[in-house]
């Protein structure tokens, strides 16, 4: 009876995913439609959207992110277990619950350093040149994704909690 919606937390989880997905997938469309519209003027009108590689950089810098925050909801984000396949069952899991802790720790101190960089003045005041707008609006994605990436984290911790202990037991 173990499925990934047990909890509240793991919902909440799984819908902010979907929300995360449904965000990659209006930046897909928009960086599509902005390099379209950036390619007819300049070849067609003779003058292109000046802003348009500047705002295309964002916008892939900010489907990268959200992308990773969902793999890490789906616990797909890239493993190097060669040498682990190798351990036994019981020091396998202790090697997952490390990771585990290592991702989330360096996703917490990214998090305050991330919250702290934004709040400097260096931030505070610059800005996109082709844009004009403020570039703290860009890398609030940073703080964004730790947060995120935190959250289902957390959110499968009690879901691999009982897989593992269940197959600990079994094992016995």
């Amino acid at each position: 009876m173990n499925t990934r919606h047990d909890t509240w937390l793991s919902r909440a989880s799984h819908g902010l995913a979907r929300v995360e997905q449904f965000l990659c997938s209006l930046l897909i469309a928009a960086f599509g439609v902005l390099l379209i519209v950036n390619v007819f003027a300049r070849y067609v009108l003779n003058s292109p959207l000046y802003f348009a590689n500047e705002l295309a950089v964002y916008i892939l810098i900010w489907m990268a992110f959200l992308a990773i925050s969902i793999t890490i909801h789906h616990d797909q984000h890239v493993r190097l277990t060669m040498l682990v396949g190798l351990l036994p069952a019981p020091a396998q899991r202790v090697c997952y619950w490390l990771t585990e802790l290592v991702c989330l720790t360096i996703l917490a101190v990214t998090l305050w350093y991330s919250i702290s960089w934004l709040r400097s003045p260096s931030v505070a005041f610059d800005i996109a040149i082709t844009l004009d707008w403020p570039k703290w609006h860009f890398y609030l994605i940073v703080p964004i994704f730790c947060a995120t990436s935190i959250f289902h984290l957390i959110a499968r911790l009690p879901d691999r909690s009982r897989t593992v202990f269940t197959l600990a037991s079994d094992e016995e």
